[in-house]
């Protein structure tokens, strides 16, 4: 005779079921974004620094680095990324910081379109560090560390609330013009770029 047909108080409850089920699905979600295959292969002594002060003693290591996207440039049979470094928190997600260690060039092998891949977007990368190029940043000449992409993490934009009514920038009615709209109570979400 089976448990449940002995005890019926032993079988699982609609609500332990979907405990269950939640905890499933939130414990899944906050792995981290880099594959656990490159996150073991990545030297977590190699900090973005060391290797910006001499990226060429580091080729063919693997780094995990991530950033906001600077420019995107897309060329034959490649796309160029450029970063602004920002340091990962656990989830290799880039931290919404005003400190850098610089910037780094990463090439993937395939087309990455510039309206999604765009300026102040949250990416993070695994690759292989294949040396360095110098090149103008402004009027100073910058020695990018250079990245093969190996695989590429582009963060979603993130809501400002999920409320429907907004205390800030907003397309109604409001108390004085911004660059967008009016400041006061607004429908919502807002985006961040």
């Amino acid at each position: 005779m089976l448990c449940w047909q002995r005890y019926p108080k032993c079988l699982p409850t609609i609500g332990q079921i979907s405990l269950l089920l939640f905890l499933t699905l939130a414990l899944s979600a906050c792995a981290p974004a880099m594959s656990k295959q490159y996150r073991q292969q990545a030297d977590p002594t190699l900090s973005f620094p060391v290797l910006a002060s001499d990226p060429d003693a580091y080729q063919g290591k693997i780094v995990i680095l991530g950033g906001v996207i600077a420019q995107t440039t897309p060329k034959p049979g490649q796309t160029e990324l450029e970063i602004v470094q920002k340091p990962l928190d656990y989830f290799n997600e880039p931290r919404l910081t005003d400190s850098s260690g610089g910037r780094f060039l990463v090439i993937t092998d395939r087309f990455l379109d510039p309206l999604i891949y765009r300026q102040d977007r949250k990416i993070t990368v695994a690759g292989e560090v294949t040396g360095s190029e110098v090149r103008k940043l402004d009027e100073l000449d910058y020695r990018y560390p250079v990245i093969k992409s190996r695989e590429l993490k582009l963060w979603p934009l993130q809501p400002w609330t999920a409320s429907p009514f907004y205390w800030g920038l907003g397309y109604s009615f409001g108390w004085g013009p911004g660059p967008y709209g009016y400041w006061g109570w607004g429908p919502g979400p807002y985006y961040l770029p």
